[in-house]
């Protein structure tokens, strides 16, 4: 199964700015997605601050709370069309 996109779980992020071994993870996570040149997906991203430390690590992408709330396929659709969410690539 081939895989491109190696994703960091929300349990590591959600404590990440105050755990200097949850930051240590998602670091050497990012490293090993980089190295292995895998896409970098974080959930859980609830803060700016959060999303910006991401952002320093190399992470290219977010999801979580501080994007959108759960929306069905249909209201995400209109999002993405209406332009609504912004960039939230982290490139």
């Amino acid at each position: 199964m081939p895989i491109d996109v190696l994703k960091i779980d929300r349990s590591f992020v959600v404590h990440m700015l105050e755990s200097k071994k949850h930051h240590a993870i998602i670091r050497t996570i990012i490293a090993l997605a980089n190295s292995l040149d895998l896409a970098v997906i974080a959930e859980g991203v609830e803060t700016a601050e959060q999303l910006n430390a991401l952002a320093e690590l190399g992470c290219q992408y977010a999801q979580g709370y501080l994007i959108s709330r759960p929306a069905t396929a249909e209201r995400a659709t209109e999002i993405l069309q209406g332009g609504k969410l912004g960039h939230h690539g982290l490139r």
